[in-house]
Formats: structure tokens, sequence, C-alpha cells
């Protein structure tokens, strides 16, 4: 099987090098050049990390993170951590972990092009063919499937007619060298000026954080849409911000993008949307890493299922679990700030409940739903 993937970020890397390890001929090609930055909030949860682990990647200069710190609207935080199958989770600057991916591909035998971005895909039933810029010079090259991650703003997946994304979420990060010495905790703030979205301070070492914030953009565009100014407003206000990096924290390398969610489409014959080109992103949380290897597992799954043209059809079956997820999240997104606030204020004198409400809330999405059913029933 020949396979040409578009794009080298966590998804596309993971596919190409699952596809290789099973025999496939694997070509990636990323139109930046590499190795690049990327806007993102560069966290791993627990369950990336389990992805990892399943796949056997070693990951080098991961800082391990094994609890987090949840503000809510109603201003109570609490403190949790994870269950003993996903003890921590990490940040990891993008540029050293795509890179680290992609470099596991091309030792499981894909090719990689960097700076070549793909301008055309034309699907016959027998093949499909690609078409790749370096340069001012154009090629065409033919292949058993396309795998799609070119992210969140590609331009393919529309001309070949996919659905559009339900929804985006607009987020915007920096880096701010804090005052103090950071604890090895995630922060996430669900505060009252950020509805329905939240801002985040990931440590990535002792001093330097990653700070953002995410919000619905269509939230935004009632509150007048510029997301600097209400990044800039939560730095100031948020009282979190200067207990954790001091006084009049500066962010640097300032930098927003779009997280598109829910996409009722991902697949085609010969052709797979993974990652965020398939809106499979968490539409509560906003968590994408996870998200992008494991859609690219289950593709890669699919195409060596040994019924090449029933691959498709399988994928989406495997994705009805983010379905599944994106509706729930949905709710939960809506409704987080007025039923949290109860059992945040228990998570507060009990630290196993905390735990438990911080692992099933943010992270474990299979039981994701069961914990809003639980608190209907409450």
């Amino acid at each position: 099987m020949k396979a040409i993937v578009v794009g080298a970020g966590p998804g596309g890397a993971t596919a190409a090098r699952l596809l290789a390890q099973a025999g496939a001929d694997v070509r990636i090609f990323e139109k930046s050049a590499w190795p690049r930055e990327k806007t993102c909030g560069d966290g791993i949860s627990p369950l990336g990390v389990r992805e990892l682990r399943r796949s056997g990647l070693e990951i080098s200069g991961l800082v391990h993170l094994e609890r987090a710190l949840v503000s809510t609207p109603g201003g109570t935080a609490f403190r949790g951590g994870w269950p003993a199958e996903t003890p921590w989770g990490t940040t990891i600057a993008r540029r050293e972990f795509d890179a680290q991916l992609v470099g596991a591909a091309i030792v499981a035998g894909a090719e990689f092009e960097h700076s070549t971005p793909v301008t055309n895909i034309v699907v016959y039933d027998d093949a499909v063919s690609v078409t790749v810029r370096s340069g001012e010079t154009e090629r065409t090259l033919e292949a058993d499937v396309a795998i799609v991650a070119e992210g969140a703003t590609g331009g393919l997946a529309g001309a070949l007619n996919f659905p559009k994304f339900r929804s985006r979420l607009v987020a915007i990060r920096g880096y701010a060298e804090s005052g103090n010495e950071l604890t090895p905790e995630y922060g996430l703030f669900y505060e009252r000026g950020l509805s329905p979205g939240y801002g985040w301070i990931f440590p990535m070492d002792a001093q330097l954080a990653n700070v953002g914030i995410c919000i619905d953009e269509r939230a935004l565009k009632r509150g007048g849409g510029n997301l600097r100014t209400l990044l800039q407003r939560w730095i100031e206000r948020s009282p979190f911000v200067r207990r954790i990096l001091g006084p009049q924290p500066t962010l640097d390398r300032v930098h927003g993008g779009i997280i598109p969610t829910g996409r009722r489409i991902r697949s085609a014959p010969r052709v797979f949307l993974i990652g965020d080109a398939a809106g499979v992103a968490d539409p509560f949380t906003a968590e994408g890493i996870f998200e992008a290897i494991h859609s690219a597992t289950l593709a890669a799954e699919a195409l060596t299922g040994g019924d090449f043209a029933g691959a498709h059809t399988r994928y989406e079956r495997s994705l009805e679990v983010f379905d599944r997820n994106e509706r729930t999240a949905r709710a939960m997104r809506a409704t987080f700030g007025f039923a949290i606030e109860p059992y945040a204020r228990r998570a507060r004198k009990d630290p196993g409940f905390a735990g438990r409400l911080n692992t099933d809330v943010f992270f474990l999405k299979p039981s994701f739903t069961g914990f809003v059913l639980n608190l209907m029933r409450a």
C-alpha cells in the first residue's frame, strides 16, 4: 500500500509511523519549514501520555504534571490528580514534540519532505492523485490512500466536499517568565470573564509558563471579537495569574489559532481526515493532541485491517466515541459554571473526590457522559 500523509503534526506523524511499521510505502509532506513553531498550549493530557505509551513511543524532554489546579466561575479552586493508569500529564514545546514524532516515523521507514505544500488531491476509483509544490516546481504523485492531517485551516478537506465544522474555538497563547518557582501542575481557570471558556497556565520548566485563553468563537464575537484584549484583561484581573506568575507578567511570542470541533463525515474511499482536520478536538477542554494521535491510530488500524475497500467505513465507525464525547462536551461547556460549583466546594475538602472530579471532567473521556449524568441525578 502507498500512502501520502498531508501534514507532519502529531496526527500525521503518528499515522505515517504506524503505516510504515505495517509495511506501507509512506510519504509525509509538510508545508512549513522544519522544525517549526506551533501555536498550542504545549500540554499533553494523561490520556495523551497513555496513548504514546501504548504505541511504544518514548518521548524525551517531558515535564511531568501530576495534578491540576482548577478554578470555577464562582471563584472556588481545587487540586486533583489522576488515577493509577494515567498517573501524569506533561508539557513539551511543540517544536520539539512534533520533531520527535516525525523522527520516529522516518526511523519506521516513512519519507519526509518539508516546505512542500500539497495543493490538490483527486480521488479515482483505484488511486488518489496528489499534487505537491516545492518552490516553483509542481509534481503529481499517485498513491492508494491520502491521510489529510492539514490542521484547522487547510483547504483540502473543503475542496474534497467534506462538510464544514459544527463550531470552532479560538485560542491565544504566549510565554511568561515567572517571578516564582512554578509548581508542576496544570492550571485551568474557568473564570467568569472567560465563560464559556477558560484560561490556562502550563509550566514548561521551573520558571517559564505557557499562558493562554480559549473561548467559543461565537461568544468572542458577542463580546467584541478581540482575543488579545481578552487575554490581556484576564492576565491583569485574575488573582490566580498574579499568585502564580507575579504581579505584572509579560507575555512573549503571543499567537492565536483556531480549534475546529465536529465534522459529520471524516473519511471517504481513499481519503481519511485525522486530528483537527477531522474536527475531533474536545469542545470543552479544547484538547487536541490526544485526539490527533488517537484518530491517526484508528485510521492506521482501519487501513491495515485486511479489507482495504471497507477501511473508511471502519474508520467512521471507530470515531463514534468522539461523536458521543462531542455532544456531552458541548453540553458541559454550556452548563459548567452552574453545575460544577457545589462539587468544587466538596473537592476542596476531599482530595479523593477532587481526583475523581478532575479525572472525569477533564481527561477520562469514556466516563465523561457518566459523570454528567451523575451530576444531573445528584
